[in-house]
């Protein structure tokens, strides 16, 4: 029949699969306060007025992205909800439906795309009658900030005087924006940047139950590139993953992310000590040709100062959170360089990643090569102290005979300006009750001290 010409043949037909890798900060978000990192001290004050009873109508979570504000809001939630005795049991009906947002007390309301008054009226509208199969209908508001000013004006209300079943918990990375009329209303938890050791600590767990190897050093570019937030280190995690595999190492992390090799400042620091700016040069020659823009370069280098800065202090590589072999290379790199130094070089480095911000519009690389010369070309820092000591322990050179009948017989000090052909000699003396003692400048056969400030 002519429609059974219409059926494609079944070599043209494409089955497409389904995706059953789900992301690594959703596989390993929290499901209890047991299991949050970094934010102890909201976790126990939670856990606590649970115990007690003593739950509050409304809640503020606020910080920086990614430290868990919406993940224990949710936690809240299933907790005032869950029915067994372990709060949050994970297998009560009531927590079953509020992992998997199927819950029909358990609100999460958007206000960065629903922040008008409208939308306000009718979440509002929906918490008039009790809950269904909960103890509390739970309303979570992410980005509140986002609301517009009517919005706050008609959650204002409700707000103030909710039924005894409703709880609200309210989530923002700017609480500036909150008003003072809600910030009133609430009881606010500020959460906090997560350290790099947190980060790392929990990375390393990941990857054990993953059954992946990861160096430590790895995670550690991972926990500073994450900057605070746990849930950017797990999508950088996943980047990590999917180009390096079972096995991330180091240089991996570094090829993934466009991260230059530790390698390149050892480099660049040995021509600093050095004075050979054209070595610098070279360095940052191979840094961009290997597609790192200057801006990252700079930004690794001064983390890389503030590692070798602490090595020369004497910190361990636990606290460094690197491997022994590269904390005993920054031992050993450039045994000339003081603590001055690299303080001086690591200042020098901080005002050079500003000027080559995008702001300036000017030539980044141009700008580097003129501070790299700069660096490569200063001398050593001096301890004035030690300076001062070692001119004082150098022997006396004896006065010429002219000099020494200049010098005032009565006891008194004073100075005398004898003129010459080659210049003039300013010569200081002083008496004392047994006789006159002169002092003079070290001759340039006992050292030459030079101080750079």
């Amino acid at each position: 029949m002519w429609f059974v010409d219409m059926i494609p043949p079944l070599a043209n037909i494409y089955y497409i699969p389904l995706m059953s890798y789900v992301a690594m900060a959703r596989k390993w978000r929290p499901r209890s306060f047991d299991e949050m990192v970094g934010q102890e001290h909201i976790a126990q004050t939670l856990k606590n007025a649970i115990a007690t009873g003593n739950i509050h109508h409304a809640f503020l979570f606020t910080g920086t992205r990614g430290v868990g504000k919406t993940t224990s809001a949710r936690i809240l939630a299933a907790m005032l909800n869950c029915t067994s005795e372990k709060k949050p049991c994970r297998e009560c009906e009531n927590c079953k439906a509020i992992t998997t947002g199927s819950s029909m007390d358990v609100s999460e309301f958007d206000a960065a795309s629903n922040s008008g008054v409208d939308e306000m009226r009718e979440l509002l509208e929906g918490t008039e009658y009790p809950p269904m199969s909960s103890k509390y209908k739970a309303l979570i508001i992410d980005e509140v900030h986002a609301l517009s000013s009517k919005a706050w004006s008609s959650m204002l209300k409700t707000l103030e005087e909710p039924p005894s079943y409703l709880v609200f918990i309210l989530a923002t990375t700017e609480v500036n924006k909150v008003p003072a009329t809600i910030l009133s209303r609430v009881l606010r938890f500020d959460f906090k940047r997560l350290s790099p050791m947190q980060i790392s600590k929990r990375l390393a767990f990941i990857c054990e139950q993953e059954g992946i190897s990861a160096e430590q050093e790895a995670l550690s570019i991972i926990s500073e590139k994450a900057d605070g937030s746990m849930r950017d280190s797990l999508t950088i995690f996943d980047e990590v993953f999917a180009y390096s595999g079972k096995t991330i190492t180091a240089e991996s992390v570094q090829n993934a992310l466009g991260i230059p090799s530790n390698a390149l400042y050892f480099e660049l620091v040995q021509s600093f000590e050095a004075h050979d700016a054209k070595g610098s040069f070279a360095v940052l020659e191979k840094a961009m040709a290997s597609g790192v823009e200057v801006q990252m370069f700079l930004n690794g280098l001064i983390r890389f100062l503030r590692n070798f800065l602490y090595a020369k202090i004497g910190l361990s590589a636990e606290q460094l959170e690197i491997s022994q072999a590269s904390l005993d290379s920054l031992k050993a790199l450039a045994p000339t360089f003081e603590q001055g130094d690299i303080l001086r070089i690591a200042k020098i480095i901080t005002e050079l990643s500003e000027k080559c911000s995008a702001k300036y519009g000017l030539n980044p690389r141009l700008l580097a090569e003129a501070e790299f010369s700069k660096i490569a070309w200063l001398d050593r820092v001096v301890n004035i102290k030690e300076a001062l000591e070692n001119l004082q322990s150098v022997p006396h050179a004896p006065l010429k005979e002219e000099n020494q009948k200049k010098i005032s017989p009565t006891g008194s000090t004073g100075f005398t300006t004898s003129a010459g052909s080659a210049g003039s000699t300013t010569t200081a003396a002083t008496a004392t009750s047994t006789g006159s003692t002169t002092a003079t400048a070290a001759s340039t056969a006992a050292g030459d001290f030079r101080l750079t400030i």
